[in-house]
């Protein structure tokens, strides 16, 4: 089933709709109070397909989350690579964690929730999670058309990415 009909029968379990006049097929709408949406870009040239599930959530805190390259360790060795640690160990040893303010981005990750949600996020397949200015958003390559695009697996992220997105005001 192609990205598009799988949007037509996601839009009958949830408020939204696919956008017209966009390269790549879009889903948009609003879940929890809160608008997302959801990008199926192609594959490139140099790089594989990748669907973006972004929620819409304005913040002067920027956080971004990697999966833990094996090279990170030389980079960090040679002090090309200055993350951020939250002291603990096992999610530190796990992630590379940038951010715009060390402080926050340590009492954001103190929460055992929110340190669990963005590990299930690792764990089923996405490699970037990004807080920015106006969005938080979780990037997978190689996705697949029916088992990440299901009306079931969309909610999971989406409830998912709400918890993140109200935890940054202590909602």
């Amino acid at each position: 089933m192609s990205g598009k009909r799988k949007f037509k029968n996601l839009s009958g379990h949830l408020n939204g709709s696919i956008s017209k006049f966009c390269f790549w097929p879009r889903f948009t709408g609003e879940y929890q109070g809160l608008s997302f949406s959801i990008n199926l870009f192609p594959a490139g040239k140099n790089s594989p397909p990748y669907l973006i599930v972004s929620v819409l959530k304005t913040s002067s805190f920027v956080l971004r989350i990697y999966k833990e390259p094996m090279l990170a360790g030389l980079g960090k060795k040679l002090g090309i690579i200055r993350e951020v640690k939250i002291n603990d160990e096992s999610f530190d040893s796990e992630f590379l964690i940038f951010s715009n303010n060390h402080k926050q981005t340590v009492d954001y990750l103190n929460n055992s929730a929110i340190k669990e949600t963005i590990k299930e996020f690792f764990y089923d397949g996405f490699v970037e999670l990004v807080i920015s200015s106006k969005s938080l958003f979780i990037k997978k390559p190689n996705y697949t058309v029916d088992g990440d695009l299901s009306h079931q697996n969309i909610s999971t992220l989406l409830q998912k990415l709400n918890l993140l997105a109200r935890r940054l005001y202590g909602e």
